[in-house]
């Protein structure tokens, strides 16, 4: 029995060290944008926020849709954590919350700061979806 407890007790801190060492090591780099509000808003959907069902997580950029203005703009990718959007502080929200501030913006440009993992491997998402 005293094995089984200490393989299993090892087994969580290796796990809990491995989240803790990828959050500290990853670079991160903070950016600022400015997109195009048109009418079918700001061209990206969002994924997930306080609350969401993996837990409360930042906002990030889920996918771009072809033709929108942040597509054509290359300056945004899926992954990208939005901190700030038209000067509103987007953490600690929800994803509903952030879609209703979206929504209220007028048309035209949105100054938006995102901040992107250095460590994210875009070849390895650009293969999976092929």
């Amino acid at each position: 029995m005293p094995d089984l407890n200490s393989s299993t007790d090892s087994a969580a801190s290796a796990s809990a060290a491995s989240d803790v060492s990828v959050e500290s090591s990853a670079e991160a780099t903070v950016y600022t944008v400015t997109l195009e509000k048109m009418s079918a808003g700001l061209g990206f959907s969002l994924e997930g926020g306080k609350g969401s069902l993996h837990g409360d997580k930042p906002l990030t950029i889920n996918r771009i849709f072809k033709g929108a203005a942040s597509e054509q703009s290359e300056t945004i990718q899926p992954g990208d954590e939005i901190l700030q959007l038209a000067g509103t502080a987007m953490q600690g929200l929800t994803r509903f919350e952030a879609w209703n501030i979206i929504k209220a913006l007028p048309d035209g440009p949105v100054t938006i700061v995102i901040r992107r993992k250095s460590l994210q491997p875009k070849e390895t998402t650009a293969a999976a979806d092929s």
